[in-house]
């Protein structure tokens, strides 16, 4: 009988067999289009789009949402946003299915107990999801103390990664220590180098293969020191800025009267006036020369002058100064460089507190240009 039924089916027409063809390929076409669970999920409850949701689901297998939610109700606990989870889950699938209690909350709470706030720690992770992966007793702990230790305090660390996660998410070894070598050994003074670890570890980072010839080509700038404490903010300006951001520059200058030597005398005293863009340049010149009536070279002699906040900072007090000046009001002799760079603090102290019986609208001058610089309303 069987080998009766296989002569049968042999002998099937052309058209059968090319009918079955079409039956069978179509039914995997189906199945291929249709959108897979994991591929559902991840746009329903994850927030991705039908695209990026397809990517994702090739790279993470899961046919039931039992382990996924509890990963996203560990996020949300921590105050992590529906956008936020999403740019997690993109950026690292494998994480829908680790074990909340095992690997992600072990962690999410000891970078909160060192003191990532909730909004810090949900864009640390948003960034860097990939910390989740690393060992808490073997990687990130003992990196977190080690940059602890190198800047002295836990407020410290926390602020270096908050700028450059790297530091975190690859080592203290393999990010910070190799840059800090090289710093050490051309005579950087150590204060220095902490604050460049704390507050610019991502551009030194990104400079390591360079560091040697940027310092090389900061002394030959005039900065002959690396010992002094501008010398770092030189050698960042000078990697911050191409060949035509520094003609930018000195054309901006050029337009007050500055010749190249005196913009690079300018940048030697004061590392962060060739820093500023130029449109703070040019606003800060043509408030000193237009409206308080000072000749460019003053600023020459003080260009740490440019780099203050024009709103904020010089705008106010030069109003102040000028009001006391024009009614006699100036008991003291001071310099106006001083008067722009002590604290707020002492500037209400010697310059308006004393002066409010004689001029009850000083202070609200004052306080109304400085809101005004800030963006914010007086309380």
């Amino acid at each position: 009988m069987f080998s009766s039924l296989r002569k049968t089916l042999l002998r099937r027409p052309p058209f059968l067999l090319t009918t079955l063809r079409s039956i069978s390929t179509t039914t995997a076409t189906a199945t291929s289009n249709r959108p897979s669970f994991a591929a559902s999920y991840l746009v329903n409850s994850c927030g991705l789009s039908p695209e990026s949701a397809l990517v994702v689901a090739n790279r993470v297998a899961f046919e039931t949402s039992a382990r996924p939610d509890a990963v996203i109700k560990a996020f949300k606990s921590h105050g992590f946003s529906q956008s936020q989870i999403s740019a997690i889950i993109g950026k690292g699938p494998q994480l829908l299915l680790a074990s909340p209690e095992k690997t992600l909350l072990p962690k999410l709470d000891y970078l909160r107990s060192v003191g990532f706030s909730g909004s810090d720690l949900a864009k640390l992770i948003a960034s860097s999801p990939y910390l989740l992966t690393r060992s808490l007793e073997k990687h990130l702990i003992p990196n977190f103390c080690r940059l602890r230790d190198f800047l002295r305090s836990d407020k410290n660390a926390v602020a270096a990664i908050r700028r450059s996660p790297r530091i975190l998410q690859k080592g203290f070894e393999a990010t910070v220590d190799p840059f800090v070598k090289v710093l050490r050994d051309h005579g950087v003074r150590e204060s220095s180098i902490m604050w460049l670890v704390k507050c610019h570890s991502r551009t030194m980072i990104n400079w390591y293969d360079r560091l040697e010839e940027i310092v090389e080509k900061t002394k030959g700038m005039g900065f002959d020191d690396p010992s002094a404490a501008k010398f770092p903010v030189a050698m960042l300006a000078v990697m911050a800025m191409s060949e035509w951001k520094w003609e930018r520059k000195f054309d901006a200058y050029s337009r007050w009267g500055w010749s190249r030597d005196d913009a690079m005398s300018a940048f030697v005293k004061c590392p962060r006036c060739m820093t500023m863009s130029e449109e703070k340049i040019m606003a800060v010149m043509g408030f000193f020369v237009n409206e308080m009536g000072f000749e460019s070279s003053f600023l020459l002699q003080h260009p740490r002058l440019i780099s203050l906040s024009l709103e904020k900072r010089i705008r106010p007090r030069c109003l102040v100064f000028k009001h006391l000046s024009s009614h006699g009001l100036m008991k003291t002799k001071i310099g106006l460089t001083t008067l722009l760079t002590i604290s707020d603090e002492d500037f209400l102290v010697k310059f308006v507190t004393p002066h409010i019986r004689e001029a009850p609208y000083l202070l609200d001058i004052y306080r109304e240009k400085k809101h005004m610089g800030t963006g914010t309303l007086l309380p």
